[in-house]
């Protein structure tokens, strides 16, 4: 059983990580494209005529009408003179956050990159007088989103630091019909730390009670959602949440909610919101109620032009840089556009091709979990193989199906499989008749249902698991949620691997040893008079998880003051030990520290992080 165990986890691992610098080279082989063609000569580079960088489609419209207002990306060569001091400018501004999420995936060489560096502001500059309005700027992509007069794209176009312009797509989900009757649902809670109310059901099918009842709240963990906005945020049951930052990106303010005058409604996002943290006993409890929030509103629900996918890509690259470790994202992007516009096809869900896609797998391979909500298109139709909407149809990206309260695959939730033949979706949770908070009443509540609500509860069960597993990366937890679900052992492309089980996720023997828990690191100041000492006091505890026997932990650090810097064994001490002093340091010097275990087979575990 054991070895039968062994082998799923390690067969799936292979899997995960053997299309890593294929997924990776994937997502951004475009702007690597746009790197490598700084060796070219200006020369060269001037023999490109604007036709040739302008897309087909927008080369169409330009012969149209030039005087009408386009959105567009504007792709740019490279990230402008001294890359490698502007690498060492971003790795240092990197918050702890961050650097602990990356380096669970990362060496410290390899923590930044290219993309991390922004768009260099000079190009960004030469272009402006030639833009109706800037938008977002992309560092991921080396792109700036823009709306354009026609007529002006030839000479953007003209520019030689200018590689490619193309067309900005979106996509507006598909809402499931209204329920002709609500289904009954029994919600009685049974020998559980909190009083769930009618939010029992959703959550004690996919196990998070049993969860709570050990403490997990999702504590420490930052969780991004992006949406359409936040309404009604003095709600009952979000009147707790704790909320670190806001940003309206389609209004460009930091107000998520409704305001007079501008586009998109906050409803939707207020409901999945509560679906993931809301806590009011009795009534509604999220997965997550005791997690951090980031709110985006990346998504205008007014109006359903291109406006949405550079939204999306500039939600998730400010997420990253505040150090979130999961994204719910209940949006996705393919067709329904008004007004005549070109739109994704199924053929484009193939992990690579759509911008927000791009912009996921980027996000996946700098740590971040993404989930995403696999749409609400329902069963597919021959010669069409997939009903999917993109980043779903990521490799990285962990989409969710939509279930009933029965366990049933409600119609209305996407299938797979890819556009390339890989499964999905990748796991399921309760999708209709969820629980939640009226966006409109204080102290109402409605019921709602979409793969835009199965999404968040599994977001939320991921955060139970990563606090009760710090040291895992989001890979871990994607593996994790997967081998432990329904239909684990028999997938399909109706409903991936099935219903998580966030209980079993969170115990799965993923490693075989664990790093010791609550790493943390306090300066201590001795005041001699005549000179000052200076201590970085670290202490951790024991990992109770761990079954073969710890005979010691090896502690390194990493000095960030340091240009050419690497983690060094800084001690390894014997395993009833849980403190150590790191002596003789200069006042400003700031390290990072990692912790490991070490069995008596001498196998080490993976690291736990901390800094000062």
């Amino acid at each position: 059983m054991v070895k039968t165990l062994g082998k799923k986890i390690e067969n799936l691992r292979k899997e995960r990580w053997g299309k890593l610098f294929f997924t990776l080279s994937a997502a951004t082989c475009y702007l690597l494209f746009c790197l490598i063609n700084i060796s070219f000569s200006s020369s060269a580079s001037s023999e490109f005529s604007f036709k040739e960088k302008i897309s087909p489609p927008l080369s169409k419209k330009l012969a149209q009408k030039e005087n009408q207002i386009l959105k567009v990306w504007i792709y740019f060569q490279d990230k402008g003179p001294d890359l490698t001091k502007k690498i060492d400018e971003v790795r240092g501004s990197l918050s702890r956050e961050n650097i602990n999420r990356r380096l669970k995936i990362l060496t410290w060489e390899r923590i930044v990159d290219d993309l991390d560096v922004p768009v260099w502001e000079n190009y960004i500059h030469k272009v402006r007088p030639y833009l109706s309005r800037p938008r977002h700027a992309s560092r991921w992509l080396n792109a700036l989103s823009a709306e354009v007069q026609a007529i002006n794209l030839k000479k953007i176009a003209s520019f030689p630091f200018v590689s490619k312009i193309e067309e900005i797509k979106a996509y507006r989900s598909r809402l499931p019909l209204p329920e002709k009757k609500r289904e009954a649902i029994e919600f009685k809670t049974q020998n559980h730390l909190y009083d769930y109310g009618p939010s029992y059901t959703q959550l004690n099918q996919i196990k998070v009670p049993l969860l709570h009842d050990l403490g997990l709240t999702g504590q420490g963990i930052i969780i991004a959602m992006l949406d359409s906005g936040f309404n009604n945020l003095a709600h009952q049951a979000l009147a707790h949440l704790k909320i670190l930052a806001t940003w309206d990106f389609v209004n460009n303010d930091p107000n998520v909610n409704d305001e007079p005058g501008q586009l998109g409604s906050g409803d939707h996002g207020t409901e999945t919101l509560s679906v993931i943290a809301g806590f009011y006993p009795g009534k509604l409890i999220g997965p997550a109620f005791g997690a951090s929030f980031l709110l985006a509103k990346t998504e205008n629900t007014d109006w359903e032009r291109h406006i949405e996918e550079d939204h999306w890509i500039a939600g998730v690259e400010w997420a990253e840089a505040l150090g979130a470790q999961i994204v719910s994202s209940s949006l996705g992007y393919r067709d329904q556009f008004t007004h005549g516009e070109p739109n994704y096809t199924w053929r484009d869900m193939d992990g690579e091709t759509t911008i927000v896609t791009r912009g996921a797998n980027i996000a996946a391979n700098k740590g971040m979990l993404i989930v995403n909500s696999a749409g609400n298109e329902g069963q597919s139709r021959p010669p069409i193989l997939n009903t999917l909407v993109a980043p779903a149809d990521s490799y990285w990206v962990l989409a969710v199906g939509a279930v009933d309260v029965n366990g049933e695959r409600a119609s209305f939730s996407s299938v797979g499989p890819t556009a390339d033949g890989r499964l999905k979706p990748d796991v399921m949770a309760m999708g209709r008749s969820v629980y939640s908070a009226s966006p409109s009443k204080i102290d109402g509540y409605i019921y709602v249902s979409g793969t835009s609500f199965s999404c968040p509860l599994v977001a939320g069960a991921a955060a139970l698991i990563l606090e009760a597993n710090p040291s895992w990366s989001n890979f871990d937890l994607m593996l994790a949620l997967e081998l432990t679900a329904s239909r684990a052992s028999t997938p399909d492309n109706l409903m991936g691997r099935g219903i998580i089980n966030a209980f079993q996720a969170a115990h799965f023997p993923l490693k075989s040893i664990y790093p010791p828990t609550h790493l943390a690191v306090k300066r201590i100041e001795n005041n001699f008079g005549f000179f000052k000492e200076y201590i970085n006091h670290l202490t951790w505890r024991k990992n109770e998880r761990n079954r073969e026997k710890i005979i010691a932990y090896r502690l390194y650090a990493l000095n960030l003051k340091e240009k050419i810097s690497s983690f060094f064994l800084l001690a390894e001490i014997e395993a009833q030990t849980f403190k150590f002093e790191h002596r003789g340091l200069l006042g400003d010097e700031e390290f990072i520290y990692k912790i490991t275990a070490v069995s008596e087979t001498g196998v080490e575990s993976d690291p736990e992080y901390t800094r000062r």
